[in-house]
């Protein structure tokens, strides 16, 4: 999976969580999917159709009814699974859990290698919006994913943003599924 695919991964707010929980043996049908992380049908169905978008799902040909349509895993979508039940494994407050549904928190972290200025976040991450880079940088700083380092030398003062804390974590983990 590249970076890219990640934003199309994340740019549902259960996909990730719907992986992990395949890959922990829940049912591969929206229903049972969407009791065990605890969302409506209707968002987890949303995440479903991204999955097989992606590639990372596919139809069961074999199961019963045409309304209640079943999910397997593809083999891309057997690793990345595995992958994401490590993560949900590994973040355990429910706060940090949110910040992973997030559409732009784990590709920020992906890109936060070295330290970044936000303008540099901003075109790694082409094509979030101002508010929506700002408001994951504030969310990942309270969590203390990430650190935000002013420089008051500089005029106007610089800031430049780097992995902390549980982020570094993430973005090794990150690094076992992203390949550019």
């Amino acid at each position: 999976m590249d970076k890219h695919n990640l934003v199309k991964l994340c740019s549902r707010t259960w996909s990730i969580t719907a992986l992990g929980k395949m890959a922990d043996g829940t049912p591969g049908r929206t229903s049972p999917l969407a009791a065990a992380v605890g969302c409506g049908r209707t968002a987890m169905q949303a995440s479903v159709n991204n999955l097989v978008e992606l590639g990372l799902l596919e139809r069961d040909t074999g199961y019963g009814h045409p309304l209640r349509s079943a999910y397997n895993l593809t083999p891309q979508g057997e690793r990345v699974a595995f992958w994401a039940s490590a993560l949900l494994k590994m973040i355990k407050p429910a706060a940090d859990r949110r910040l992973i549904r997030s559409k732009w928190s784990l590709p920020l972290i992906c890109n936060l290698d070295t330290d970044a200025r936000y303008k540099d976040l901003k075109q790694r991450l082409a094509p979030v919006t101002d508010r929506s880079l700002s408001l994951c940088l504030d969310q990942l700083a309270q969590r203390q994913w990430i650190a935000r380092n002013v420089l008051p030398d500089n005029y106007p003062p610089a800031v430049r943003y780097r992995l902390d804390g549980q982020g570094h974590n993430v973005y090794r983990h990150l690094q076992g599924v992203i390949a550019d």
